[in-house]
C-alpha cells in the first residue's frame, strides 16, 4: 500500500474522510478532510491539519469525535503499515481547535493538528 493509500485507509476506518483537494461537491455530514503529505526518514516530523466537519447544533457532538481521534492515536502514536515502512502519527500541538463556520452556526469543525513521521527510505 503506497504512504497515500496508508493514510486513506487509516483514516476512513475512523469516519468517511477526504484529501482536503478533493472533496465532493455532495459530500455529506460528518466527515472528515486531511492535507496530503509525503516523506521520508530524512524529512523529520512532518505536520499536517485534519479537519473534522459536522452539521449539528450540539458541541458534545464533535467533541466526541475529536476525543475519539485522539484516541484512535494514542499517547505515544500509532504506526501505519505502508510500502517501505511505517507512517508513525502522532498529536500534534495543539491538538484541536473549535470553530464554527462564519455564515451556518450550525456548521462545526474541529481543527486538529497530526504530526507524521515517514520510516521509510523514499
Amino acid at each position: 500500500m503506497t504512504k497515500n493509500e496508508a493514510l486513506y485507509a487509516w483514516f476512513n476506518d475512523f469516519m468517511d474522510f477526504y484529501r482536503a483537494s478533493a472533496v465532493p461537491d455532495d459530500v455529506v455530514f460528518p466527515y472528515g478532510t486531511y492535507e496530503y503529505v509525503s516523506g521520508s526518514w530524512e524529512d523529520g516530523v512532518v505536520s499536517v491539519t485534519v479537519n473534522l466537519w459536522f452539521y449539528t447544533d450540539s458541541e458534545a457532538i464533535p467533541d466526541k469525535k475529536e476525543m475519539e481521534l485522539s484516541g484512535k492515536i494514542g499517547p505515544g502514536g500509532v504506526l501505519v503499515p505502508c510500502e517501505g515502512g511505517y507512517i508513525w502519527i502522532m498529536r500534534g500541538s495543539p491538538w484541536c481547535r473549535s470553530l464554527a463556520h462564519a455564515d451556518n452556526s450550525s456548521i462545526k469543525r474541529r481543527y486538529i493538528n497530526i504530526d507524521l513521521r515517514f520510516l521509510t527510505a523514499a
